[in-house]
């Protein structure tokens, strides 16, 4: 069975949209509700910086209904897409390699709710392998290239060593960030709404905690603040801040939804910026990402077909392992009944019941040869 993938993405979408179709709170009841509406047997949910993404098995998808302007992939398309996305050449950053992590993540929580299973996670694995091998191909295999490495390379170029940062949330940009601002120099600390797990990021690497509710309160005593979290409305905002008077304050808002209200862009001492200058094509980034499509074209479409065709195959093998289930109850049922006539028919000579179990023992090879023989072979599309 193939998926098919309901996603919004940028650079074909805007952020914003993207951002309307970010589901944290509550996503296992989401994700139940999603499977109950469109009666997929499996079902994937990835959000990221710049995509959220549904991959569906079986069903009908267009039952999610997410909006307009939404794309649908299928069949060769979809393996194409999901492949391109693993390598990174999806990404605004060429090469990001967050995506197969997320990727595997995004399974573990389908799998954990129920709504995922054996197949959603060898097509998961399918892909991931293949994107690596795409990655070497291109030489993308060692990059590092995305949002947290490009948000630290601002921050090292704009700010004096010494400055003192805040980092608001424990995911994986802030741990990146919490891990590489201290040898380069910075003072960092960690807040996080949930303290606990603040602590829990900050302990291991000798760094400190502060308050979120102090820093949403006033952020004093800190230079930049880099926030990454997944809060569903901003937890900085105009109101809070507008009667404060301060030096100059870089906010790094890596999240979507913005974490940051825009209206913060008003006050002279903010210096905001949000996901969408990260994500800004360049010239440069625009005619390298293209360079990397014209030598990934080959191998994207010729292990799209690879992948599609083991898809396939997975596909048929279950149905013929369904197949062969039924027809041994049916045939266990007929010779019970059979072996239930014999006990009414003392008649029977020895000789004829021998043969009567020859025949059925025949008659069950032949059924199950001629199963064997009827399932159908894979099309030259399909193999190619």
């Amino acid at each position: 069975m193939e998926p098919v993938l309901i996603s919004f993405h940028a650079p074909v979408h805007d952020l914003d949209m993207v951002a309307q179709h970010v589901v944290r709170d509550g996503l296992p009841a989401h994700l139940r509700d999603w499977q109950r509406r469109s009666g997929a047997r499996e079902l994937i949910y990835l959000a990221t910086c710049q995509r959220v993404l549904w991959m569906v098995w079986g069903g009908a998808p267009e039952a999610l209904d997410p909006g307009p302007g939404v794309r649908r992939y299928e069949g060769e398309e979809a393996w194409v897409h999901l492949l391109a996305m693993s390598a990174g050449l999806e990404s605004a950053n060429l090469g990001d390699r967050e995506i197969p992590g997320q990727l595997k993540d995004a399974l573990v929580q389908a799998r954990q709710v129920g709504v995922a299973g054996e197949e959603a996670q060898t097509a998961v694995e399918d892909v991931i392998r293949e994107g690596q091998r795409l990655r070497a191909r291109l030489g993308l295999a060692d990059g590092n290239v995305s949002v947290a490495t490009v948000a630290l390379k601002h921050l090292v170029e704009g700010l004096a060593v010494g400055s003192s940062i805040a980092l608001v949330g424990v995911g994986p940009m802030t741990q990146y960030l919490a891990e590489r601002l201290p040898e380069r120099g910075f003072t960092v600390a960690v807040a996080n709404r949930t303290r606990s797990k603040a602590h829990d990021l900050a302990d291991p690497l000798g760094l400190v905690t502060v308050d979120l509710a102090q820093l949403q309160h006033d952020p004093a005593g800190f230079d930049a603040i880099v926030t990454a979290t997944a809060a569903p409305e901003p937890i900085f905002t105009l109101d809070a801040w507008q009667s404060l008077r301060r030096p100059i304050l870089r906010i790094l808002d890596l999240a979507l939804p913005p974490d940051s209200e825009q209206g913060l862009e008003q006050l002279p001492w903010v210096h905001r910026i949000d996901l969408n200058a990260f994500l800004a094509q360049t010239a440069t980034a625009r005619a390298l990402r293209a360079e990397a499509a014209l030598k990934a074209e080959p191998y994207l479409v010729g292990a799209a077909v690879r992948m599609r065709h083991r898809a396939l195959a997975r596909d048929r093998k279950r149905h013929m392992l369904s197949a062969q289930e039924r027809l041994d109850s049916a045939w266990g049922a007929l010779e019970e009944e059979v072996q239930a006539l014999e006990g009414n028919m003392p008649c029977l000579a020895d000789d004829q019941r021998e043969a009567l179990k020859e025949i059925l023992t025949r008659g069950r090879t032949l059924a199950f040869r001629a199963l064997v023989q009827t399932q159908p072979k894979p099309s030259v599309e399909e193999g190619s």
